[in-house]
């Protein structure tokens, strides 16, 4: 949720930031907000100088019971009206201000999607980080990737992780059985990889001092309006049946970690010296996936339930852009550990997310069984926009008021996309898949062979 006070002072910049993030203007409609919030502004202030009135009645009664009596009921009548009038204008006044997006970074790229992101990093294995005046937007940078399996022994055509994955481990056929489509059980060492590469990064943020989280994977419609997935990303989010929980509550399953660890700190003040708060977790997630239907159906690169990493930062409005620097850093230290082709991309204002979006940056891997980048990790800073939300503030050192925290966050491992990443850039000719080695001791062994 923005600052309403910033917006009547700025109006033309919130126009601006409705046409970057391209968001619907009759939904983010700001005259009509402008005009009903006069509205509001005035009515209040009617509604105030009732109750003014209404303290003098007590006087007026010593001396004329009779009258006070009646002009009470006046009153009461008068009041009744302006509250009902304030409670339509507010009901509208909010279901805009819900659509309004955060106010975007000074250099979020404009662009309508993913080819206007602007190229921030490109790194290969043994060749480092590509020159500056290398990269450029969209997919400037594919021209310079590999043309093969960047790991895989002589010369073969590399194939789509979708043709290896099932021989590997992943049984998305006995799936469907058991669950319909996009779904699929990870099974022997595939799954392994998997839990070699939670411990690989858990390890790591234990090592940063982040704290391990385990949250509800189930939460109620506060947490995902607070974090901003409500109202627009409702289409994506799975709701329980009620019958089916205590005292009828709406439930939803969580598409991320984000909406239940930022809602531990919701209605809760916190001390300046305390922060940031610095942690992370590795969660089942769940997303219905609507209007991707047709899009990416085979293999394990788009499911109904997947695993990922979460790290989450609440601070101070000083930290939250140190914070978003050192999430890219952890994503980059991941990435290179594995040894796989990658860039880090800023995304535009037509692709960066959900409204809570300030600004908001990709980590991709580069695939060569299908020759395109693949987004396998999201690093975002909503500023105040997810605190306003939640009621999340703290105490600053020097006293004054409470001032809302910032929250950002960051997917620092979307485990199934990163499995792909490593079977095309590890494959090789026989089907098999050599284990980078920074997992090795874990999988147990330094290839894994199909079945």
């Amino acid at each position: 949720m923005i600052d309403v006070r910033r917006l009547r002072a700025e109006p033309d910049a919130m126009r601006r930031a409705i046409a970057l993030r391209r968001v619907d203007p009759a939904r983010a409609d700001v005259d009509r907000f402008l005009e009903i919030d006069g509205q509001r502004r005035a009515l209040q202030q009617e509604i105030d100088g009732l109750n003014s009135q209404k303290k003098e009645l007590a006087r007026l009664g010593r001396s004329d019971p009779q009258a006070a009596r009646q002009k009470g009921q006046e009153l009461r009548e008068k009041g009744r009206e302006l509250d009902g009038r304030l409670a339509e204008l507010t009901a509208e006044w909010q279901a805009i201000l819900e659509w309004f997006p955060n106010w975007p970074h000074p250099e979020m790229p404009e662009g309508a999607g993913e080819e206007q992101n602007a190229e921030e990093c490109v790194w290969l294995p043994g060749r480092g980080y590509l020159p500056q005046d290398r990269l450029g937007s969209g997919h400037h940078s594919a021209a310079a990737m590999p043309r093969g399996a960047v790991h895989g022994e002589g010369e073969f055509e590399p194939r789509d992780h979708s043709e290896l994955s099932a021989a590997l481990g992943a049984d998305t056929l006995q799936a469907s059985k058991v669950s319909g489509s996009r779904f699929t059980y990870l099974t022997g060492d595939l799954a392994r990889m998997q839990y070699a590469l939670q411990q690989l990064l858990a390890d790591e943020m234990l090592r940063r001092g982040y704290e391990m989280m385990v949250p509800p994977l189930l939460v109620r419609e506060r947490s995902l309006h607070g974090t901003s997935h409500f109202p627009e990303g409702r289409d994506q989010v799975y709701a329980i049946q009620t019958d089916n929980v205590e005292e009828g509550t709406q439930l939803f399953l969580v598409g991320s970690s984000e909406p239940a660890n930022f809602s531990y700190f919701m209605d809760r003040t916190l001390d300046e010296a305390d922060l940031p708060v610095k942690l992370f977790a590795f969660t089942a997630c769940f997303r219905s996936e609507a209007g991707s239907w047709g899009k990416d159906v085979k293999g394990i690169k788009r499911l109904h339930q997947f695993d990922k990493l979460e790290m989450n930062a609440v601070c101070t409005p000083d930290q939250s852009e140190e914070m978003y620097e050192e999430f890219g850093q952890i994503n980059e230290w991941l990435l290179q550990q594995l040894q796989l082709p990658y860039r880090m991309v800023d995304k535009c204002g037509g692709d960066a997310g959900y409204l809570a979006s300030h600004r908001q940056r990709d980590g991709e891997v580069w695939m060569p069984g299908t020759g395109e980048f693949m987004e396998v990790m999201t690093d975002t800073n909503t500023t105040d926009y997810q605190s306003r939300r939640m009621n999340i503030r703290y105490r600053p050192r020097e006293g004054g008021g409470l001032v809302f925290c910032h929250t950002v966050n960051d997917t620092g491992c979307a485990m199934g996309r990163m499995l792909i990443a490593i079977v095309e850039n590890y494959q090789q000719a026989d089907g098999s898949v050599k284990v980078p080695e920074v997992l090795r001791a874990v999988v147990g062994k330094d290839r894994i062979q199909p079945s």
